[in-house]
């Protein structure tokens, strides 16, 4: 039997090896928890990988800026966007796109689709689709309309909202809508308000096409602005051209006449009429 002292110093010993093995897990632990923490603080959220000490910069592109847009339907207009005016989108159009309404000519009314009018302006095609860029615009009291690459836009009066497309020559594109509004030559002045005095300036396409007409000098307002204006001598069907017109009260009745080729129409009273300046 070996004494106490004896016993009690293996005890001690054997306590400390304890002791001692114990720190030495505790201490692989907590470097195994810290090595996670770090290997964690090196990634980016939601478990991805960081490549770069620093990424703030390398993060994916907006659409915007990338130019791979948001993809849309041929269906889309500009009101579905709920954006506010001076707000730009870019947007993708799917290939093999079907033709929707469009109101207006390089500026479009807000309810219009945003990829046929894309088409309409050049910049896309129904087969291939493409990248829009939009910028919202404020309503005007008077939407043009024009035939282009295949699409045949509207007339419309005033509307709340509108959008062009961001080009090199957006701006210029608007400066011209707002100093005569486009026309085809079945466009009658049933688009505008019935402010007798008021004036406005419209612009004829080339190679015009028969349309109806009602007076001589004084035509119905639902008479053909472009023929009329050939017949007061104003421009030619091959040439077409600018026109301004004034808004004038109804008549109790119309004459009809012939005058460089165009043939206008005998009518009763009607309640509103225009005259070629």
């Amino acid at each position: 039997m070996k004494p106490s002292y004896q016993l009690t110093q293996e005890r001690r010993i054997i306590g400390g090896c304890v002791l001692l093995l114990a720190a030495i897990v505790l201490g692989s632990a907590g470097c195994s928890k810290l090595k996670t923490e770090n290997s964690n603080a090196g990634s980016g959220g939601g478990g991805h990988t960081s490549t770069s000490a620093d990424n703030s910069n390398t993060g994916p592109s907006s659409p915007s800026s990338a130019g791979a847009g948001m993809p849309t339907s041929w269906e889309a207009k500009a009101t579905s966007l709920n954006g506010k005016d001076g707000e730009t989108f870019t947007l993708q159009c799917s290939p093999g796109g079907i033709a929707h309404s469009v109101w207006g000519s390089d500026i479009y009314t807000a309810d219009s689709s945003i990829c046929t009018a894309g088409v309409h302006s050049g910049l896309i095609t129904y087969q291939q689709g493409g990248t829009v860029t939009i910028e919202l615009r404020p309503g005007r009291t008077i939407y043009g309309c024009s035939e282009r690459n295949g699409v045949t836009t509207s007339d419309y009066g005033s509307y709340q909202h509108s959008f062009v497309f961001k080009t090199p020559n957006t701006e210029a594109l608007v400066r011209e809508a707002d100093e005569q509004t486009p026309v085809l030559w079945n466009t009658s002045t049933s688009m505008v308000g019935p402010e007798t005095g008021k004036t406005y300036k419209f612009k004829c396409p080339p190679g015009g096409k028969e349309g109806s007409v009602w007076g001589t000098d004084i035509y119905t307002a639902d008479s053909s602005i472009c023929n009329a204006a050939v017949h007061a001598g104003k421009l030619t069907m091959d040439s077409g051209g600018s026109v301004t017109i004034e808004l004038r009260p109804g008549e109790s009745s119309y004459k009809g006449t012939t005058r460089n080729g165009i043939k206008t129409n005998d009518y009763t009273a009607y309640g509103r009429s225009f005259v070629v300046k």
